[in-house]
């Protein structure tokens, strides 16, 4: 019943995104959810506390992000069940869906928790399990959504610092988010523009550095990915030709020891995950 009222109400939002898309003056996009709409999704959440107790269920914010589906959810629970160690810190993370209103489902053994909170706490598990604790960190982020990753991170680890990097209209939601919590590690927003040159411990990227024109990634790898000790980045093939964006193997190229895991759950037949710098066993 819940898969076909959201199905109902993607219908019911359909004109009201066009409506958006075509109120805001154009420009080149820099990255898929860099649509225009997105962007000013983000800033009225930002301006208007009505619109930011409830911006996690907006159609417009879920096409791009807040839509990880029911069924995927209970996968990354599966798998999340596996490790102890994380399941202890469920109620710690279930307070990510305090903010934004999301959808929620009741699964067994968590209770309501948005699917999307669970890929986060999955992505966590997945970095304990590659680079082991991360306590003392200097952590860089690339497309940061509203900052769920980081501080699904932050209520398990202590980071020295954790720098979100995107364009500035979800840098602004993401602080407005964050500000709601003590965060252990130092936070810095950085726009493209705004970031230098810098030596990582952990550089981590959901999709969104796939997601850039070649041009763009090209930056990100020499400011961050070049200068990162350890890297992990679910990498997907979704982008228009006209991006020329990097593929598969020539992100793999430029990083001499990465390894390529199966995404899991597969979200994605081309999707992957790109790891390196991981500790030995």
């Amino acid at each position: 019943m819940r898969r076909i009222l959201r199905k109902v109400w993607r219908e019911i939002a359909r004109p009201f995104r066009r409506r958006y898309a075509r109120s805001i003056p154009h420009r080149t996009d820099t990255s898929i959810s860099d649509n225009q709409a997105y962007p000013q999704i983000c800033l009225n959440a930002c301006n208007d506390y009505r619109k930011f107790n409830k911006f996690r269920r907006n159609p417009i914010y879920n096409s791009i992000l807040e839509h990880v589906s029911e069924r995927d959810g209970k996968k990354y629970l599966d798998l999340i069940l596996k490790d102890n160690e994380t399941m202890q810190g469920m109620d710690a993370f279930k307070s990510n869906d305090k903010y934004g209103s999301p959808f929620v489902f009741d699964y067994p053994g968590v209770e309501n928790i948005s699917p999307t909170t669970l890929r986060y706490i999955k992505v966590l598990s997945d970095l304990k399990k590659h680079f082991g604790p991360l306590d003392g960190m200097n952590i860089c982020e690339i497309g940061v959504g509203y900052g769920g990753q980081c501080r699904i991170i932050n209520s398990m680890y202590r980071p020295s610092t954790y720098t979100l990097v995107d364009i500035r209209p979800a840098l602004r939601l993401a602080s407005c988010y964050l500000d709601k919590f003590v965060m252990p590690a130092t936070l810095q927003y950085k726009t493209m523009n705004e970031i230098s040159p810098n030596q990582y411990d952990l550089v981590i990227s959901n999709y969104a550095f796939t997601e850039l024109p070649r041009e763009i990634q090209t930056v990100y790898y020499e400011k961050i990915i070049s200068k990162s000790a350890k890297g992990y980045i679910t990498y997907n093939d979704i982008t228009p030709k006209s991006f020329e964006s990097f593929r598969r193997d020539e992100i793999v190229g430029m990083l001499p020891d990465a390894d390529i895991y199966d995404e899991n759950p597969l979200t994605h037949p081309k999707n992957c995950i790109i790891v390196w710098g991981e500790v030995s066993d």
